[in-house]
């Protein structure tokens, strides 16, 4: 069955990719600051169905589908990608201070039986002192406006003062066992 990943995240592919995955991409295309929650979790999932809903629209025969959201969350307080430098700078500044909660959710639909499987995950990321440098370099390279929350944990600036907890994958924004779990899920006959 064909495999189609709902997001044009690189990451997103490269998780996919590693899994031995064959996929194609649809971009879900969609205002994702349209859709609010106040809880962290119910944002992720409410932004990945939306994003399901569109992808499906596009879609035709059968296939499976995969989309996914993540919000970082700190004291309590969701972040999205900044949206401002300005921004930018306040979020990294908390990084080495505050615990960053990334907060992800993966969708997987099996359009032939219409049925879906949403899985919400969470990983906790504390990091050492950055040094200021890196911080502005990533800042001014633009790179900082596609995290959510600019948390690149994987970003070579970031990644020596990193620690976290949780699925590594899920810091790209797909947690690897779950998404393979509610694909054999959905594909499983019996």
């Amino acid at each position: 069955m064909t495999i189609i990943l709902g997001s044009s995240s690189h990451y997103r592919k490269a998780v996919l990719t590693s899994m031995g995955i064959s996929f194609s991409v649809i971009s879900p295309d969609i205002d994702e600051r349209a859709i609010r929650r106040d809880d962290s979790r119910q944002l992720v999932e409410a932004i990945a169905q939306a994003k399901m809903d569109a992808v499906l629209r596009r879609v035709e025969g059968e296939a499976i589908v995969i989309t996914s959201d993540m919000v970082i969350v700190v004291a309590g307080v969701v972040r999205e990608k900044p949206r401002t430098k300005e921004e930018a700078y306040a979020f990294l500044a908390t990084l080495s201070t505050s615990p960053q909660i990334a907060t992800s959710c993966t969708v997987v639909c099996n359009t032939a039986t219409g049925k879906r499987l949403s899985a919400v995950d969470e990983v906790i990321v504390t990091f050492d002192p950055i040094p200021e440098e890196n911080i502005q370099t990533f800042v001014e390279s633009g790179e900082v406006f596609r995290y959510a929350g600019a948390l690149a944990a994987e970003h070579p600036l970031f990644k020596p003062f990193m620690h976290f907890e949780g699925e590594w994958e899920s810091l790209m924004g797909l947690p690897k066992e779950k998404t393979k779990k509610m694909i054999e899920a959905l594909t499983y006959v019996p």
